[in-house]
């Protein structure tokens, strides 16, 4: 194969080959803009038009549309009790009681882990953090912690 390149005189360095190899590049640009412009064309003025020659064919275009109040209140809205309280968010009394009781719970056992930390300063060595907590309570707090979400 290096015999025919070397007998035909081609060389990847020539100015035929780099002019050649510019000429595709530019040719694969225009191709893309060409390509790009189509898409656009498409997407803004055929695909609208040919939505509203079907709207106009199929007569969804005539038919009238239930004429709605210009202005909504929330008096023309019917909705429940509980759709008007989370709009406005609000929250019952025992759900607001709920959340404060357990995140006292989480509380309490956030400042237990917190004070299970111990902070240990090697002899050489950066100091570092250490939780002295049991097994068995940690994997306590893992459950208690996965029961809640």
């Amino acid at each position: 194969m290096i015999d025919f390149f070397e007998k035909a005189k081609i060389i990847p360095k020539s100015e035929v080959m780099i002019s050649f190899i510019k000429f595709q590049n530019d040719l694969i640009g225009r191709y893309d803009y060409i390509d790009e412009l189509l898409r656009t064309m498409e997407r803004e003025h055929i695909k609208p038009t040919h939505d509203i020659l079907k709207s106009l064919f199929d007569g969804t275009a005539l038919k009238k549309k239930e004429q709605q109040p210009m202005i909504v209140g929330k008096a023309s809205i019917q909705m429940t009790r509980e759709e008007w309280n989370r709009e406005e968010g609000k929250v019952s009394y025992e759900r607001y009681h709920d959340v404060i009781k357990a995140s006292g719970a989480d509380r309490r056992t956030f400042s237990k882990v917190l004070d299970s930390i111990v902070k240990v300063e090697p002899t050489f060595g950066k100091p570092y953090f250490k939780v002295e907590i049991d097994v068995t309570e940690l994997d306590g707090i893992r459950q208690e912690l996965n029961r809640n979400e």
